[in-house]
């Protein structure tokens, strides 16, 4: 099952990054718990897939273009850790960006769907939360 849970995750990635948000939506639990990392301003926690949807729109509106290269997959049973590098253009600015305040995202599955996700700054925390590292 864990290998089918980095699927989805992957899947989650892919859909977001060509701006199928329709197919990403598909792949969370309606009751989904998102949470943006502490580190960032305004860091906000969302309770159901159209929150997730509709903060993610608001968010994608600073930005002319933003991609999401997830440098590694870990596999931790129903948790998958995705290592993360951020690229893109600010909307307002213009000004380019690599790499970002978010290093890793751990996703929680259950039955085939999202049901939590927890964004982190730094990825030592990430590891930790998903119990890959004490």
């Amino acid at each position: 099952m864990s290998q089918e849970n980095v699927e989805i995750v992957r899947r989650t990635y892919q859909a977001w990054n060509r701006r199928d948000f329709d197919e990403a939506a598909e792949l969370l639990a309606p009751d989904i718990e998102w949470r943006m990392p502490s580190n960032l301003p305004d860091a906000e926690t969302w309770r159901s897939s159209e929150e997730v949807m509709h903060g993610l729109d608001v968010f994608l509106e600073s930005w002319d273009r933003l991609h999401v290269e997830v440098q590694e997959y870990l596999d931790a049973g129903d948790r998958v850790v995705a290592l993360l590098r951020y690229s893109g253009r600010a909307a307002i600015t213009g000004i380019e960006l690599e790499g970002a305040a978010v290093d890793a995202a751990v996703w929680t599955l259950r039955g085939g769907k999202v049901v939590k996700v927890e964004m982190y700054g730094d990825t030592s925390e990430a590891l930790e939360a998903a119990g890959l590292r004490e």
